[in-house]
Formats: C-alpha cells, structure tokens, sequence
C-alpha cells in the first residue's frame, strides 16, 4: 500500500479507538426520556466482537481517501472513523451519544481549519461552514416540525453537510439528496425486519447511518458527473 493509505489507516484506527473509548464509559440517558429503557447499554454496544468489526470496516473506510485532495484528506478521516462508530451505535440503539458527537464535531471543525490552511483559501472554510449551517437549519426544521428526529440528527445533519461542503456545492447538494434517500430506504428495511422481528421501539428508525452515507453517495455522484 502507499504510504498515504497506510499513515490515513492508522491515523482513522487512532481516532475510533478514542471514539470506542469515548462510547464504552458514556453515561447513560434518563431513564425518563422516552424510549429510554430499551436502549442497549453504550458499553454493550462496543464490546468484542462488535468492536473488531467496527476497526475493520474503519480501516476500510480510510483507504479511498488517500486518492482525496490533502485539504480534504482530515475531515474524511474523522468521518470515516469518529462518525461511522457514532453511526453504528445510533443503527443498534436509535441514540446519538453526545460525547462522541461532540468528538466528531470537534475534529470535523479541526479539519475545517486545516484545509482552508493547506489551500490558503478562506472560501474553503467559508463554505463549509456555510454547509453546515444550511443542512443543520434544514434538519432542525424537519425536527420541530415532524417529532421524528431527534436533536443528535440535526447535530449530525450539519456535520455531514459542512464535510460536503469542502468539496463542492455540487458535492453538498448530492450529499443531502443522497443521505435522505439513504435514510428513507434504511426506515423501509427496518420496517421489513421488524414485521418478522417485533421491537418495543415500534417504526422508529436510525437515521444516521443513512446521513453518514450521504457525503460518500455525493462523493460518487461528483466522480461520475461530466466535468
């Protein structure tokens, strides 16, 4: 492998190994909030062999991004290593611990930093905070408007805009298309699931992992798009 791969590879384990960490000692919610009491305990969700395979599919996640540009290169990393276990937790338990949102946040906010830095274009920062803003503002919308959000979906919504959005605004657009169309069809394969498997969370569904696909669908879109 060249040596991009491997220093992104080892560089994405050491984030989800604080990100696990992060996970594993997270206290748990009220047990008055709804839904509470169904929850898997945080700890449980990240112990052997579940852990192992999150390591893996991380280290998988981090290969294509040494073909990125360098100032896209830290954001995509965070993404593919704080956010995906952050993901994983929220498809088992339906819950967005916020430490490790608060993790993904801060690193996504460090590459921010660093790419405007590396281009020496303060239009990169610029939109992707403008990104962010805007798919934040979207989801928190849908959140007060709909109930079926929870408030850990907009945090991440804004994230996986403001990481679209260092590529392109054409890369933003196709993120959030994708990452709803992601959302609806995980919501439909849940539903299909638990028609033979009944959960006490009833219709309720994970969005994250459809959100985290959203940058990697724009990502693909943006590849294949006539230049």
């Amino acid at each position: 492998m060249p040596m991009p791969v491997l220093g992104g590879i080892a560089v994405g384990l050491l984030i989800a190994l604080v990100q696990l960490r992060i996970v594993a000692t997270h206290p748990e919610p009220d047990p008055s909030q709804p839904d509470a009491s169904f929850k898997p305990r945080y700890a449980e969700l990240v112990r052997p062999p579940a852990a192992w395979l999150l390591l893996i599919l991380v280290a998988v996640a981090c290969v294509p991004i040494a073909w990125l540009t360098p100032a896209l290169r830290p954001g995509w990393l965070v993404w593919a290593s704080a956010a995906l276990i952050l993901v994983a937790v929220d498809a088992r338990s339906t819950w967005l611990p916020i430490r490790a949102s608060l993790l993904t946040e801060v690193g996504l906010a460090l590459a921010i930093g660093a790419g405007a830095l590396l281009t020496g274009d303060a239009w990169f920062a610029a939109r992707s905070l403008i990104g962010a803003s805007l798919a934040g503002g979207l989801f928190f919308l849908l959140w007060r408007v709909s109930g079926q959000l929870g408030f850990g979906d907009v945090r991440l919504a804004a994230m996986a805009g403001g990481l679209a959005a260092m590529g392109s605004t054409q890369w933003w657009f196709a993120a959030l298309l994708g990452g709803s169309a992601a959302s609806a069809l995980w919501g439909l394969a849940v539903s299909a699931w638990r028609r033979k498997h009944p959960s006490p969370l009833g219709k309720a569904f994970a969005y994250g992992p459809g959100l985290w696909l959203g940058p990697w669908l724009g990502w693909v879109w943006v590849s294949l798009a006539p230049s």
